[in-house]
């Protein structure tokens, strides 16, 4: 798909992934509308921006209704916006988890509802964006692995309910150093150094996913046609196809990096800090 002229909402905008893609896709001469309920880091960048917070379902509505009423049918929908929160075993379901789930899933999902109609007329595209947290299983983030497996599973439903007519794809980003991780990492679960495999001082081996080349993978799944699932880099792909196919061998092997880190005092998990 050539994004001249293409009119595409995305999510999560203000900063991180979400920022990067939508400058990319500015680039490639698309008409780009963010949405966040943060304020843009550079106002006038986007061609609209709706600051909104996305648990708020009558105002998303509103925001629905006025970039319908100012764009017109739009082609493509990035549901980008995630927010990645800490639960002990014995967490319940609060305030925090509510908001959560809202965010990763049920946002995306009215978000789909109300641009369907126009992305039906358009034969367009949904993009969501899910983790590999979906697929490779971590301590304490429940919330968030639950929200974006269901996201997956939402999207593949979508896909098969409008197939022929709307393309859905599924993007899966591996660790990407952005603000989403600071609360693993204030209880000393840094996923940096858990993806960071080093001898000594030197670094052997990384899979963070540099911002940049993930920007450019979620540009790529808005512009090619029948993707269905696929990581931002190639080894964000290849981890996530790893993931699907020996789920076991990859939750043995993180359970093993998790002991091994920690015993060796790079990881100093502290769950009594999750409230």
């Amino acid at each position: 798909m050539n994004l001249l002229g293409k009119i595409v909402v995305i999510t999560g905008t203000a900063r991180g992934l979400g920022y990067a893609a939508a400058c990319t896709l500015k680039k490639q001469g698309a008409t780009v509308i963010g949405l966040d309920i943060l304020a843009p880091q550079e106002p006038g960048l986007l061609d609209g921006f709706y600051q909104v917070d996305l648990c708020d379902r009558t105002a998303l509505a509103q925001v629905i209704g006025a970039i319908s009423t100012d764009f017109g049918d739009i082609d493509i929908l990035v549901n980008n916006a995630g927010t990645l929160t800490l639960e002990r075993g014995e967490t319940g379901v609060t305030d925090a988890v509510t908001r959560a789930v809202d965010v990763n899933l049920f946002a995306p999902w009215q978000l789909v509802a109300g641009f369907l109609p126009g992305l039906l007329r358009k034969r367009g595209k949904v993009v969501n964006v899910s983790s590999l947290f979906a697929l490779v299983n971590a301590p304490y983030v429940a919330a968030y692995a639950a929200s974006k497996r269901a996201l997956s599973a939402y999207s593949d439903v979508l896909r098969m309910q409008y197939r022929g007519q709307l393309d859905v794809v599924t993007v899966y980003p591996g660790f990407i150093d952005t603000a989403i991780h600071l609360p693993a990492q204030r209880v000393g679960l840094s996923v940096k150094r858990l993806v960071t495999f080093m001898w000594g001082d030197r670094t052997l081996l990384s899979l963070e996913e540099k911002l940049d080349a993930a920007a450019d993978g979620l540009v790529r799944a808005c512009q090619k046609d029948g993707l269905r699932n696929r990581g931002l880099t190639f080894m964000g792909t290849l981890a996530m196809y790893t993931a699907r196919i020996a789920p076991s061998v990859v939750d043995a092997f993180i359970a093993l990096r998790l002991r091994t880190l920690t015993r060796g005092g790079h990881l100093a998990l502290k769950p009594e800090l999750i409230e």
